[in-house]
């Protein structure tokens, strides 16, 4: 129905402009008016052409109502305000849309792959492997996730990857850490330094690695040896349990990439090679960083990358003062490698605390490989969480800080995947252990499928009084006039529409906010109208009115990662 308006109305506007051989071609578009009153489609193409036309928007909008031809489904258009074009359509006129739900079932929304599917990299949550995901974490997983569904659902080929941050100065502070436990489970007395890291689960670690390992074998190794060997298996362990909570919210990866291998492929220094041959690296010393006081700094002459001819707005050290690669050397190599493994595109999901971090890597692939905004990179805030209003700070497993899996054991993983992802990434979210776990209308994931579970209540019903859903090409969908019943059938038109511009802007809180108004709007019909009545034919409208509500319910909560129950 909106092609086919639009197509009305895009007739009516090149007759328009046959008379206007100079003026650009100008395509009309359609929206949804936020206000029902002011119908079911509008289009605003009028403002366009005024200035080029050199009259006013309404009067542009009078010749355009004049010469358009309708489908027989419009009831009549009006020019309102500036001069948008609002239209209205017959009753009942786009019912048809739930015998297409119901009959493509889960596949209702979907795309059809393009010849050639983008190819794309989803890198998301990639969590240093020295302890336990917090519940920061996993905002940034269940939103990866749920970009990636989103985006398959969308025609792209996606896959989901996970960088191990495996190498660096972290992952000795964690052999240190685990063996000096080992040594304090042995009997020593152990006088921890402040970087050491806390939480119960170090010591888990050390406990099975004393388990698994001869004690005086490690204690013969030499220092470096004997911290490799902790370290690689302190990093198992705590990937080991990275994987169980991702599990547990049922986040699956297609690959587990390793910064340590990547060094030891020679990758980075490489990368760095190349970048010199290029001429866009040279020996330098950096300004002073933002906000330190000039005797706090110390010049020091580094590797730095141009990467100010590109876009950043400081150039970047490759090396540090030993010589060794930096983060950012390997970070970029990284990339690289995504890049020649011949991804179309590649997003990155990270925390806040790294915005500075976009322009630089960002500036880097420029370079590189002349892409511009590569990665695409979505900033994920913070999550606040709280019991009945007031903080909750600190974890006993983690000692510093709430893990992830405390929140999912204590509340589920539907009210975790749904409760992230019900406002934009860049927005911080109040999190509430116990209205999480509230079976009413202030629980968000509850009110969702609770509507779903209503549908299918409905028709355990109706199976009860002996009525079947009847074939939806015999359904008499024109019976579905009521307001309420409007309402529900708009929304689940736009749902493919939607799907569609929440991938195109990598924004999966749309789908939420769309599943949580249709649930609602559900629920105010239900409370207002009957679906099993005494009318044969209006029953069997209503019937494939809920299923399909049910249907699209069940199809962006599936987008979302959270089940859809049948009984609640």
């Amino acid at each position: 129905m909106k092609q086919a308006l639009e197509q009305a109305l895009q007739q009516a506007v090149e007759s328009l402009l046959k008379q206007h051989p100079h003026v650009a071609h100008v395509r009309v578009q359609l929206s949804r008016p936020k206000i029902a009153e002011h119908g079911d489609y509008a289009s605003n193409v009028a403002m366009p052409l005024a200035g080029v036309l050199k009259q006013k928007p309404q009067a542009i909008a009078t010749s355009i109502l004049a010469t358009v031809d309708w489908p027989a489904e419009v009831e009549g258009a009006e020019i309102a305000g500036p001069g948008f074009i609002n239209i209205r359509l017959k009753k009942a006129s786009e019912a048809s849309v739930l015998r297409k739900i119901v009959q493509q079932g889960d596949a209702y929304g979907r795309s059809d792959p393009k010849d050639r599917a983008e190819k794309v990299n989803l890198e998301f949550v990639s969590a240093n492997p020295t302890g336990p995901m917090h519940v920061g974490h996993g905002r940034g997983a269940v939103l990866g996730d749920a970009l990636a569904n989103l985006l398959s659902v969308c025609g792209r080929d996606v896959e989901r990857e996970y960088y191990i941050n495996d190498a660096g100065n972290q992952i000795g502070v964690l052999a240190e850490s685990v063996w000096l436990r080992m040594r304090e489970l042995q009997g020593e007395t152990i006088e921890f330094p402040a970087s050491a890291y806390p939480g119960a689960y170090v010591i888990d670690i050390a406990r099975d690695l004393l388990a698994a390992n001869d004690y005086q074998a490690l204690l013969a190794m030499s220092d470096e040896e004997r911290l490799q060997s902790v370290g690689r298996q302190a990093v198992e362990a705590n990937m080991a349990m990275i994987r169980a909570d991702l599990d547990a919210l049922g986040i699956k990866f297609d690959l587990y990439f390793s910064e340590l291998q990547l060094h030891r492929s020679g990758r980075v220094t490489e990368l760095i090679e190349r970048l010199k041959g290029d001429g866009v690296v040279y020996q330098g010393t950096l300004p002073p960083p933002k906000g330190k006081d000039i005797e706090d700094y110390t010049p020091v002459e580094q590797l730095l990358f141009r990467t100010t001819e590109f876009g950043d707005d400081v150039d970047r050290p490759l090396a540090k003062q030993d010589g060794t690669p930096t983060y950012f050397a390997a970070d970029i190599a990284y990339h690289m490698d995504k890049h020649e493994r011949g991804f179309d595109r590649m997003i990155d999901v990270w925390g806040a605390d790294h915005g500075g971090y976009v322009t630089r890597v960002q500036a880097a692939m420029k370079a590189l490989t002349g892409r511009e905004q590569q990665p695409d990179v979505l900033l994920v805030q913070m999550v606040n969480l709280t019991r009945d209003g007031k903080p909750v700070r600190m974890s006993k497993r983690a000692g510093t800080f709430v893990t992830l899996r405390e929140v999912v054991d204590e509340v589920g993983p539907d009210a975790v995947r749904f409760n992230f992802m019900t406002r934009r990434a860049e927005s911080q979210i109040e999190f509430d252990l116990e209205t999480a776990k509230q079976k009413n209308d202030e629980n968000p994931v509850f009110y969702v499928q609770y509507a779903y579970a209503r549908v299918q209540a409905i028709l355990r019903k109706a199976a009860e009084e002996g009525i079947e859903p009847a074939d939806p090409d015999t359904v008499n969908v024109s019976l579905l006039t009521a307001d309420e019943e409007q309402r529900l059938i708009a929304n689940l038109l736009s749902y493919p529409e939607l799907l569609s511009k929440a991938a195109d802007h990598l924004e999966t809180y749309r789908v939420a906010t769309y599943v949580m108004k249709l649930a609602a709007d559900f629920h105010g019909f239900y409370h207002k109208h009957r679906v099993v009545t005494g009318d044969a034919a209006l029953t069997q409208a209503r019937l494939l009115l809920a299923r399909a509500v049910g249907q699209v319910i069940r199809n962006g909560l599936a987008v979302l990662g959270v089940s859809a129950p049948e009984r609640m």
